[in-house]
Protein backbone atom coordinates (compact mmCIF):
# COMPACT_ATOMS: atom_id res chain seq x y z
CA UNK A 1 0.00 0.00 0.00
CA UNK A 2 1.43 3.33 -1.07
CA UNK A 3 1.46 5.94 1.75
CA UNK A 4 -0.28 9.26 1.09
CA UNK A 5 1.95 12.14 0.00
CA UNK A 6 3.19 14.35 2.82
CA UNK A 7 1.42 17.71 3.21
CA UNK A 8 3.06 20.68 1.58
CA UNK A 9 4.89 22.97 4.05
CA UNK A 10 2.68 25.82 5.22
CA UNK A 11 -0.37 24.54 3.35
CA UNK A 12 -2.65 24.59 6.39
CA UNK A 13 -1.33 27.96 7.58
CA UNK A 14 -1.80 29.79 4.26
CA UNK A 15 -5.11 31.54 5.24
CA UNK A 16 -3.56 32.71 8.52
CA UNK A 17 -0.50 33.98 6.64
CA UNK A 18 -2.71 35.95 4.25
CA UNK A 19 -4.61 37.44 7.20
CA UNK A 20 -1.33 38.50 8.81
CA UNK A 21 -0.13 40.16 5.60
CA UNK A 22 -3.43 42.00 5.10
CA UNK A 23 -3.44 43.06 8.74
CA UNK A 24 0.09 44.47 8.43
CA UNK A 25 -0.99 46.48 5.37
CA UNK A 26 -4.18 47.80 7.01
CA UNK A 27 -2.16 48.72 10.08
CA UNK A 28 -0.50 51.46 8.04
CA UNK A 29 -3.68 53.27 7.02
CA UNK A 30 -3.50 56.85 8.42
CA UNK A 31 -5.48 57.41 11.65
CA UNK A 32 -6.20 61.03 10.72
CA UNK A 33 -8.14 59.75 7.70
CA UNK A 34 -10.57 57.38 9.48
CA UNK A 35 -12.65 56.90 6.32
CA UNK A 36 -9.81 54.72 4.95
CA UNK A 37 -10.38 52.08 7.64
CA UNK A 38 -14.14 52.13 7.17
CA UNK A 39 -13.92 51.79 3.40
CA UNK A 40 -11.47 48.91 3.82
CA UNK A 41 -13.95 47.18 6.14
CA UNK A 42 -16.49 47.15 3.28
CA UNK A 43 -14.19 45.28 0.87
CA UNK A 44 -15.08 41.81 2.18
CA UNK A 45 -16.10 39.93 5.31
CA UNK A 46 -12.51 38.93 6.06
CA UNK A 47 -11.28 42.51 6.10
CA UNK A 48 -14.28 43.58 8.17
CA UNK A 49 -13.50 40.85 10.69
CA UNK A 50 -9.84 41.85 10.87
CA UNK A 51 -10.55 45.57 11.29
CA UNK A 52 -13.26 45.02 13.92
CA UNK A 53 -11.12 42.71 16.02
CA UNK A 54 -10.02 44.06 19.39
CA UNK A 55 -6.47 42.77 18.86
CA UNK A 56 -6.15 44.76 15.62
CA UNK A 57 -7.40 47.94 17.32
CA UNK A 58 -4.77 47.45 20.02
CA UNK A 59 -1.99 46.96 17.45
CA UNK A 60 -3.25 49.93 15.42
CA UNK A 61 -3.09 52.26 18.43
CA UNK A 62 0.35 51.02 19.48
CA UNK A 63 1.69 51.32 15.93
CA UNK A 64 0.61 54.96 15.55
CA UNK A 65 1.40 55.81 19.21
CA UNK A 66 -0.77 58.96 19.47
CA UNK A 67 -4.45 59.42 18.61
CA UNK A 68 -5.27 61.94 15.88
CA UNK A 69 -7.23 65.16 16.22
CA UNK A 70 -10.67 64.28 14.85
CA UNK A 71 -12.15 67.74 15.36
CA UNK A 72 -12.99 70.19 18.11
CA UNK A 73 -15.85 71.58 20.14
CA UNK A 74 -16.31 75.32 20.48
CA UNK A 75 -18.91 77.29 22.39
CA UNK A 76 -21.04 79.55 20.21
CA UNK A 77 -24.23 81.22 21.47
CA UNK A 78 -24.41 78.86 24.43
CA UNK A 79 -24.02 75.69 22.33
CA UNK A 80 -21.00 73.52 21.54
CA UNK A 81 -21.09 72.27 17.95
CA UNK A 82 -18.51 69.71 16.88
CA UNK A 83 -16.30 71.00 14.05
CA UNK A 84 -14.66 68.07 12.22
CA UNK A 85 -11.09 68.28 10.97
CA UNK A 86 -11.39 64.78 9.43
CA UNK A 87 -14.22 62.72 7.90
CA UNK A 88 -15.37 61.77 11.42
CA UNK A 89 -18.92 62.97 12.21
CA UNK A 90 -20.29 62.28 15.71
CA UNK A 91 -23.98 62.59 16.57
CA UNK A 92 -25.06 66.16 17.23
CA UNK A 93 -24.64 67.63 20.72
CA UNK A 94 -27.64 69.83 21.30
CA UNK A 95 -28.14 72.11 24.29
CA UNK A 96 -24.56 71.54 25.50
CA UNK A 97 -21.75 73.80 26.66
CA UNK A 98 -18.20 72.40 26.45
CA UNK A 99 -15.77 72.47 29.38
CA UNK A 100 -12.98 70.15 28.20
CA UNK A 101 -11.91 67.08 26.20
CA UNK A 102 -9.46 64.48 27.53
CA UNK A 103 -8.84 60.72 27.41
CA UNK A 104 -11.56 60.12 24.82
CA UNK A 105 -14.36 61.94 26.65
CA UNK A 106 -15.79 65.46 26.48
CA UNK A 107 -16.95 67.19 29.66
CA UNK A 108 -20.15 69.14 29.00
CA UNK A 109 -22.93 71.03 30.76
CA UNK A 110 -26.44 70.79 29.38
CA UNK A 111 -28.90 73.65 29.58
CA UNK A 112 -31.71 71.22 30.33
CA UNK A 113 -29.79 69.68 33.26
CA UNK A 114 -27.71 72.48 34.86
CA UNK A 115 -27.17 70.46 38.06
CA UNK A 116 -25.28 67.72 36.22
CA UNK A 117 -22.07 67.35 34.25
CA UNK A 118 -22.27 65.22 31.10
CA UNK A 119 -19.41 62.92 30.11
CA UNK A 120 -19.72 62.20 26.39
CA UNK A 121 -17.68 59.85 24.24
CA UNK A 122 -18.06 61.19 20.66
CA UNK A 123 -16.77 57.93 19.11
CA UNK A 124 -19.17 55.55 20.86
CA UNK A 125 -21.83 58.21 21.65
CA UNK A 126 -22.03 56.91 25.23
CA UNK A 127 -23.03 59.42 27.92
CA UNK A 128 -22.67 59.41 31.68
CA UNK A 129 -23.89 61.96 34.19
CA UNK A 130 -22.31 63.32 37.36
CA UNK A 131 -24.01 65.71 39.77
CA UNK A 132 -22.26 69.07 40.04
CA UNK A 133 -20.09 69.50 43.13
CA UNK A 134 -21.43 71.62 45.98
CA UNK A 135 -18.96 74.47 45.67
CA UNK A 136 -19.56 78.17 44.95
CA UNK A 137 -18.86 79.09 41.34
CA UNK A 138 -19.57 81.80 38.81
CA UNK A 139 -17.32 80.05 36.31
CA UNK A 140 -15.67 76.63 36.18
CA UNK A 141 -13.14 74.48 34.37
CA UNK A 142 -12.13 70.83 34.47
CA UNK A 143 -11.32 67.58 32.69
CA UNK A 144 -12.22 63.89 32.64
CA UNK A 145 -9.37 61.47 33.32
CA UNK A 146 -9.28 57.75 32.61
CA UNK A 147 -8.85 55.77 35.84
CA UNK A 148 -8.42 52.29 34.32
CA UNK A 149 -5.41 50.65 36.05
CA UNK A 150 -2.45 50.21 33.70
CA UNK A 151 -4.08 52.09 30.80
CA UNK A 152 -1.64 53.76 28.38
CA UNK A 153 -4.42 56.18 27.30
CA UNK A 154 -4.03 55.46 23.60
CA UNK A 155 -7.62 54.28 23.20
CA UNK A 156 -9.65 55.28 26.25
CA UNK A 157 -13.37 54.46 25.92
CA UNK A 158 -15.55 53.59 28.90
CA UNK A 159 -14.25 52.24 32.20
CA UNK A 160 -13.65 54.01 35.53
CA UNK A 161 -12.91 57.72 35.48
CA UNK A 162 -12.07 60.81 37.49
CA UNK A 163 -13.35 64.36 37.07
CA UNK A 164 -10.97 67.11 38.17
CA UNK A 165 -13.08 70.23 38.61
CA UNK A 166 -12.27 73.82 39.63
CA UNK A 167 -14.83 76.56 40.28
CA UNK A 168 -14.33 80.29 40.76
CA UNK A 169 -16.49 82.67 42.78
CA UNK A 170 -15.30 86.29 42.77
CA UNK A 171 -17.41 87.30 45.74
CA UNK A 172 -16.71 84.35 48.01
CA UNK A 173 -14.06 81.67 48.46
CA UNK A 174 -12.15 82.47 45.27
CA UNK A 175 -11.11 79.17 43.66
CA UNK A 176 -12.42 75.79 44.83
CA UNK A 177 -11.24 72.42 43.52
CA UNK A 178 -12.50 68.90 44.05
CA UNK A 179 -12.18 65.45 42.49
CA UNK A 180 -14.93 63.00 41.53
CA UNK A 181 -14.20 59.27 41.48
CA UNK A 182 -16.54 56.97 39.58
CA UNK A 183 -15.64 54.02 41.82
CA UNK A 184 -17.02 55.79 44.91
CA UNK A 185 -19.57 57.97 43.12
CA UNK A 186 -18.61 60.93 45.31
CA UNK A 187 -16.72 64.23 45.23
CA UNK A 188 -13.72 64.81 47.48
CA UNK A 189 -13.52 67.52 50.12
CA UNK A 190 -12.81 70.81 48.30
CA UNK A 191 -9.50 72.64 48.35
CA UNK A 192 -9.60 76.45 48.43
CA UNK A 193 -7.38 79.29 47.27
CA UNK A 194 -8.02 83.00 47.51
CA UNK A 195 -7.87 84.25 43.94
CA UNK A 196 -8.38 87.76 42.63
CA UNK A 197 -8.29 86.81 38.93
CA UNK A 198 -10.96 84.80 37.12
CA UNK A 199 -10.59 81.36 35.53
CA UNK A 200 -10.00 81.42 31.79
CA UNK A 201 -12.14 78.85 29.91
CA UNK A 202 -8.99 77.74 28.03
CA UNK A 203 -8.71 73.92 28.29
CA UNK A 204 -6.42 72.85 31.15
CA UNK A 205 -3.65 70.28 30.76
CA UNK A 206 -2.67 67.35 32.96
CA UNK A 207 0.95 66.89 33.99
CA UNK A 208 1.53 64.03 36.41
CA UNK A 209 -1.03 64.26 39.19
CA UNK A 210 -1.85 67.94 38.68
CA UNK A 211 -4.20 69.99 36.56
CA UNK A 212 -2.89 73.32 35.21
CA UNK A 213 -5.28 76.13 34.28
CA UNK A 214 -4.96 79.63 32.82
CA UNK A 215 -6.20 82.56 34.91
CA UNK A 216 -7.44 85.77 33.25
CA UNK A 217 -5.62 86.24 29.93
CA UNK A 218 -2.53 84.35 30.97
CA UNK A 219 -1.34 86.59 33.80
CA UNK A 220 -1.30 83.60 36.18
CA UNK A 221 -1.33 79.79 35.98
CA UNK A 222 -3.16 77.75 38.61
CA UNK A 223 -1.97 74.29 39.70
CA UNK A 224 -4.55 71.88 41.08
CA UNK A 225 -2.82 68.86 42.63
CA UNK A 226 -5.63 66.33 42.71
CA UNK A 227 -3.75 63.27 44.06
CA UNK A 228 -1.70 62.68 47.20
CA UNK A 229 -1.42 65.89 49.18
CA UNK A 230 -4.11 67.83 47.35
CA UNK A 231 -4.13 71.62 47.06
CA UNK A 232 -4.14 74.71 44.85
CA UNK A 233 -1.21 76.98 44.07
CA UNK A 234 -0.20 79.66 41.56
CA UNK A 235 2.66 79.84 39.04
CA UNK A 236 3.92 82.92 37.27
CA UNK A 237 4.03 82.56 33.46
CA UNK A 238 7.19 83.44 31.50
CA UNK A 239 5.51 86.50 29.96
CA UNK A 240 2.11 88.01 29.16
CA UNK A 241 0.91 87.75 25.57
CA UNK A 242 -1.89 89.98 24.35
CA UNK A 243 -2.99 87.56 21.62
CA UNK A 244 -3.49 84.52 23.75
CA UNK A 245 -1.68 81.72 25.57
CA UNK A 246 -2.32 77.99 25.67
CA UNK A 247 -0.93 75.43 28.09
CA UNK A 248 0.62 72.29 26.63
CA UNK A 249 2.63 69.20 27.51
CA UNK A 250 6.18 68.92 26.18
CA UNK A 251 8.31 65.98 25.03
CA UNK A 252 9.47 64.94 28.51
CA UNK A 253 5.90 65.06 29.84
CA UNK A 254 6.38 68.39 31.61
CA UNK A 255 4.42 71.61 31.45
CA UNK A 256 4.77 73.94 28.50
CA UNK A 257 3.17 77.16 27.34
CA UNK A 258 2.73 78.87 23.97
CA UNK A 259 2.12 82.59 23.65
CA UNK A 260 1.20 84.64 20.58
CA UNK A 261 2.47 88.17 20.01
CA UNK A 262 1.49 89.69 16.65
CA UNK A 263 2.70 87.12 14.11
CA UNK A 264 5.20 85.33 16.37
CA UNK A 265 4.57 82.21 18.47
CA UNK A 266 6.78 81.80 21.56
CA UNK A 267 7.23 78.32 23.08
CA UNK A 268 8.34 77.69 26.68
CA UNK A 269 8.74 74.75 29.07
CA UNK A 270 8.92 74.64 32.87
CA UNK A 271 12.16 73.03 34.06
CA UNK A 272 13.48 72.19 37.52
CA UNK A 273 17.22 72.47 38.21
CA UNK A 274 19.20 70.06 40.46
CA UNK A 275 18.56 72.38 43.38
CA UNK A 276 14.80 71.98 43.03
CA UNK A 277 14.20 75.49 41.67
CA UNK A 278 11.72 75.69 38.78
CA UNK A 279 11.97 78.18 35.94
CA UNK A 280 10.82 78.75 32.39
CA UNK A 281 13.14 77.84 29.52
CA UNK A 282 12.56 78.90 25.93
CA UNK A 283 11.83 76.06 23.47
CA UNK A 284 11.65 78.05 20.27
CA UNK A 285 10.12 80.85 18.26
CA UNK A 286 7.94 80.36 15.17
CA UNK A 287 6.98 83.11 12.75
CA UNK A 288 3.40 82.55 11.60
CA UNK A 289 4.20 83.51 8.04
CA UNK A 290 2.30 80.42 6.87
CA UNK A 291 -1.03 82.07 7.72
CA UNK A 292 -2.74 83.68 4.68
CA UNK A 293 -2.87 87.10 6.34
CA UNK A 294 -1.20 90.06 4.65
CA UNK A 295 -2.08 92.75 7.16
CA UNK A 296 -0.11 92.37 10.41
CA UNK A 297 -2.79 94.46 12.16
CA UNK A 298 -5.56 91.94 11.38
CA UNK A 299 -7.11 90.15 14.33
CA UNK A 300 -5.75 86.78 15.47
CA UNK A 301 -5.79 84.83 18.73
CA UNK A 302 -4.22 81.62 20.02
CA UNK A 303 -7.12 79.38 21.07
CA UNK A 304 -6.10 75.73 21.50
CA UNK A 305 -3.49 72.96 21.70
CA UNK A 306 -3.49 69.24 20.93
CA UNK A 307 -0.95 66.45 20.63
CA UNK A 308 -1.34 65.07 17.11
CA UNK A 309 -0.19 61.78 15.58
CA UNK A 310 3.23 63.08 14.60
CA UNK A 311 3.52 66.55 16.10
CA UNK A 312 2.09 69.07 18.51
CA UNK A 313 -0.65 71.27 17.08
CA UNK A 314 -1.86 74.74 18.04
CA UNK A 315 -5.01 76.45 16.81
CA UNK A 316 -5.17 80.12 15.86
CA UNK A 317 -8.39 81.97 15.12
CA UNK A 318 -8.23 84.89 12.67
CA UNK A 319 -10.46 87.13 10.58
CA UNK A 320 -10.03 84.54 7.83
CA UNK A 321 -11.12 81.54 9.98
CA UNK A 322 -9.55 79.02 12.38
CA UNK A 323 -6.24 77.39 11.41
CA UNK A 324 -4.38 74.46 12.90
CA UNK A 325 -0.60 74.78 12.82
CA UNK A 326 1.73 71.77 12.93
CA UNK A 327 4.64 72.84 15.14
CA UNK A 328 7.04 70.38 13.48
CA UNK A 329 6.36 71.08 9.81
CA UNK A 330 5.14 74.66 10.49
CA UNK A 331 2.29 74.07 8.04
CA UNK A 332 -1.12 75.72 8.52
CA UNK A 333 -4.45 74.15 7.56
CA UNK A 334 -7.79 75.96 7.64
CA UNK A 335 -10.28 73.96 9.70
CA UNK A 336 -13.18 76.38 10.20
CA UNK A 337 -14.56 79.38 8.33
CA UNK A 338 -15.79 81.14 11.47
CA UNK A 339 -12.98 82.70 13.46
CA UNK A 340 -14.87 84.30 16.34
CA UNK A 341 -14.27 81.61 19.00
CA UNK A 342 -11.67 82.50 21.61
CA UNK A 343 -11.56 78.95 23.03
CA UNK A 344 -11.76 75.57 21.30
CA UNK A 345 -11.59 72.05 22.75
CA UNK A 346 -9.69 69.67 20.44
CA UNK A 347 -10.90 66.07 20.52
CA UNK A 348 -8.33 63.32 19.94
CA UNK A 349 -9.15 59.64 19.53
CA UNK A 350 -8.67 56.68 17.26
CA UNK A 351 -11.80 55.94 15.20
CA UNK A 352 -11.94 52.31 14.06
CA UNK A 353 -14.65 49.90 12.80
CA UNK A 354 -16.29 47.91 15.56
CA UNK A 355 -15.82 50.79 18.00
CA UNK A 356 -17.28 53.91 16.39
CA UNK A 357 -20.93 54.93 16.50
CA UNK A 358 -20.64 57.84 14.11
CA UNK A 359 -21.28 59.01 10.55
CA UNK A 360 -18.65 59.05 7.84
CA UNK A 361 -19.20 60.47 4.36
CA UNK A 362 -20.04 57.82 1.77
CA UNK A 363 -17.45 57.19 -0.96
CA UNK A 364 -19.69 58.98 -3.45
CA UNK A 365 -19.71 62.11 -1.27
CA UNK A 366 -15.92 62.51 -1.10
Amino acid sequence: MTPPPPPQPGQDSLPALVDDLVSDILLRLPPDEPECLFRASLVCKTWNRLLSDRAFRRRYCEFHRAPPVLGFLHNRSGLAPFVPTTAFRPPDTEHCYAIGCHHGRALLRERRSPDFLTLWDPVTNEKQYVRMPDIPMASANGLVLCATPGCDHLDCHGGPFLVAFVGFDAGGEGASACLYTSETGAWSTPSYLQLDSYLNPQPPVVVGDALYLVCEDGETIMRDKFAGKRGLSLIEPPDVYEEGVVLMTVEDGGLGIAGLDMSTLYLWSLKTDPGGVSGWKTRGVIKLEMLPIDDLRSWRHLVGFAKGCTSDIVFVTTDAGVFKIDLKSEEATKVCEHGSSLVIFPYTSFCTPGRANCRLPSPAAT
